[in-house]
């Protein structure tokens, strides 16, 4: 049932066709800059994050509110299996245009080079993915990109809480705090995520 579950997100489109085709074109912008110089890795995978902080909020509860997933919540498949599959799709265009610009730049490099691979760019892909899917399970993806908005532009928030001050970053120079810091935020909006969807109800929206 999660290969089903996983069929039934990727037809239903919870990414929309707009951002693939932004991570196909950031990808490709990517291969371009890489080519000429490996050493950009940091610059190319900027735009992959910026917009993964937005598709990977697809929003769960409003949907389900709506009735575009009665068919899948109907079909016996495990709540768990309905929340892991929902996740798997909303991340997957972001996380496969990571995975492609660091084979990207171990390629242009010789292998010399693997920054998007660093240990700071994985906890930056991995903790953002996740926040912004759990915290956009109870909202939609409209709410979560005005909050990503606001706080990415009030400077002080963002030396706190941005991803992109990770990118690049190898083990060895990543603080305790910043990793707690990481792991933390990613962990809370996933459990609210998870629980909504495998333990919250999911009433139908009243018709208007």
């Amino acid at each position: 049932m999660l290969f089903y579950a996983i069929r039934y997100f990727t037809i239903a489109g919870i990414v929309p066709p707009l951002f693939v085709a932004g991570f196909v074109a950031a990808a490709a912008a990517a291969a371009v800059r890489l080519t000429g110089n490996p050493e950009t890795a940091v610059d190319a995978l900027t735009p992959v994050l910026l917009l993964q902080l937005f598709a990977a909020g697809s929003g769960f509860r409003i949907g389900a509110r709506r009735g575009y997933f009665d068919l899948l919540l109907t079909s016996g498949a495990a709540r768990w299996q309905i929340e892991l599959a929902h996740c798997l799709v909303s991340l997957a265009p972001g996380i496969a245009s990571w995975v492609c610009i660091g084979l990207l730049e171990l390629a242009a490099s010789h292998g010399s080079l693997s920054r998007s691979f660093a240990a700071g760019t994985c906890a930056a892909f991995v903790s953002s993915s996740i926040v912004a899917w759990g915290a956009a399970v109870y909202s939609s993806r409209t709410a979560g990109a005005i909050a990503w908005l606001l706080v990415m532009t009030i400077p002080r928030v963002a030396q706190l809480v941005s991803p992109l001050r990770l990118l690049g970053v190898p083990a060895n120079n990543l603080d305790t705090f910043a990793i707690v810091e990481v792991l933390w935020s990613a962990v809370i909006p996933l459990v609210v995520g998870v629980w909504c969807i495998v333990r919250g109800a999911t009433p139908l929206e009243a018709a208007q």
